[in-house]
């Protein structure tokens, strides 16, 4: 594990698992070292596990004063991380966090009348995290939140926060199933269509928006061109873990300088993003799976080839900003992961920053 060590992350201890539903486990996490993680409630960050296998996962609770995380994990049938949760791991292994990532995080100070809060699954967690702090705050804004799963099985907080819409005025619990057991009688469908339903018009809202990327996609369609939610107050980091590109009878070529000065040529399928041919290559992590949400897919790009990019959208463009670029490195460079591959991009020329 020492090259993790060496890339600035944090070493933590696993201090319990705990399961809390079905599919669903509870990682509570200790400091090992000197200086805690940094992070604000609604942030993810980038957790290897022993022999290096790497995943993200958001936090499911407010920083803490002991440098403690707590962290929410889908057991994924199949998957490494999963697996190893259930047979290998035990109170005591040493993890190591990365980060944090991310800009989808509460706003005290936001100025607006009502927040409203998507999450399908897991994306409950980092919701939950800005919900313990934002609830407690003075002078606190209404807050809605839908939390949508196929079935009563996925909604594994369900009795903690129909207790919190008890004990804590101005907090209203949706929970939305697009499958239902018979005997259900709350809402059906999903948590998109049922904000809409109960908001008309959201020009003076904001909403947060986490799990599915399917989810937040529709949901900013919604949201933005059919209730009036103005697109800056739509804040969302769907993220999921990378994939290799997919294969493809087409083949490109893309020149890339290494941060340690070495030039390679690297041979990809004109198929999925640079950023995914860049991590089968070894040559970068991509921590959020393509959702403009990290910057670690950091790239720039030789003037020639600029115009020949898609466009910026705005994720890109706003997280590009809060990177604060150097002078020379400012219009160059691009998120890998918003650059999909094409033929006609073959000969594409880049340098991975250091």
């Amino acid at each position: 594990m020492t090259q993790v060590a060496d890339s600035g992350a944090g070493r933590y201890r696993l201090a319990a698992i705990e399961r809390l539903g079905r599919e669903v486990c509870g990682l509570r996490l200790e400091c090992a070292d000197a200086a805690p993680l940094f992070f604000r409630s609604g942030q993810f960050v980038s957790v290897t596990a022993p022999g290096g296998l790497t995943r993200s996962y958001s936090m499911a609770a407010p920083p803490r004063a002991d440098g403690g995380v707590e962290l929410h994990v889908r057991l994924q049938p199949g998957g490494a991380f999963s697996e190893w949760l259930r047979r290998q791991a035990r109170p005591g292994d040493a993890l190591w966090l990365q980060g944090p990532y991310g800009d989808c995080v509460w706003r005290e100070d936001s100025g607006v009348d009502q927040a409203v809060m998507l999450a399908t699954g897991t994306g409950i967690a980092p919701l939950r995290a800005m919900l313990q702090q934002g609830l407690g705050a003075a002078g606190r804004r209404p807050v809605t939140l839908y939390w949508g799963g196929r079935n009563a099985d996925d909604l594994y907080l369900l009795e903690e926060l129909r207790a919190w819409e008890r004990e804590r005025p101005g907090f209203r619990f949706e929970p939305v199933l697009s499958e239902p057991d018979p005997g259900w009688d709350g809402r059906r469908g999903f948590v998109q269509q049922a904000a809409a339903e109960d908001f008309p018009c959201l020009r003076t809202a904001e909403v947060y928006a986490c799990g599915a990327p399917a989810m937040v996609d529709a949901a900013r369609r919604l949201l933005t061109r059919q209730r009036g939610l103005p697109e800056e107050r739509f804040l969302a980091d769907a993220f999921q873990p990378a994939a290799s590109a997919a294969p493809s009878a087409a083949v490109m070529a893309v020149s890339v300088r290494a941060a340690d000065g070495g030039e390679r040529r690297l041979e990809a399928p004109a198929a999925g993003s640079l950023m995914q041919a860049l991590a089968a290559a070894g040559l970068m992590r991509g921590v959020c799976g393509g959702q403009a949400a990290c910057g670690t897919c950091l790239v720039r790009v030789e003037p020639d080839w600029l115009p020949r990019l898609p466009a910026m959208e705005r994720a890109e463009r706003r997280l590009l900003a809060a990177l604060e670029l150097s002078e020379a490195d400012e219009g160059r460079c691009r998120l890998a992961c918003q650059i999909a591959l094409q033929s006609s991009l073959h000969g594409l020329q880049i340098a991975i920053p250091g």
